[in-house]
């Protein structure tokens, strides 16, 4: 199995292969997300392996990377810019000075009601 198209995670390597167009929708919005400082962010990452890992092979879950057993921190940052690469995702470090991005802003509904108080 070629370096490229395999992660190792928990010491195991796991094949991955590119992303359809449908899979793709889904791993756009998640690199938005990525982080390990949030639920949210750990949640984006294990989306993209999942996606990266059953194109490879139709069988994993995303029960199956869940219950993944090792996880070290540095090997889930190389297992995602790796599938990152692989999808023609430039992951790059911020450089000092260079705006942070923020977290997209949170949906608030209206009612369409007018508030009657004076």
């Amino acid at each position: 199995m070629s370096d490229e198209r395999s992660i190792t995670l928990g010491g195991q390597n796991f094949p991955i292969a590119p992303l359809t167009l449908g899979q793709l929708r889904q791993a756009g919005p998640a690199f938005t997300r990525i982080g390990i400082d949030s639920p949210e962010g750990m949640g984006a990452q294990t989306t993209i392996l999942y996606l990266a890992m059953h194109a490879a092979n139709s069988a994993v879950t995303a029960a199956d990377v869940d219950a993944i057993v090792g996880v070290t921190f540095p090997e889930l940052r190389v297992a995602v810019e790796k599938i990152a690469k692989l999808m023609g995702v430039e992951m790059r470090a911020i450089e000092p000075g260079e705006a942070q991005p923020v977290e997209p802003a949170t949906s608030t509904t209206s009612t369409g009601s007018k508030s009657t108080e004076a």
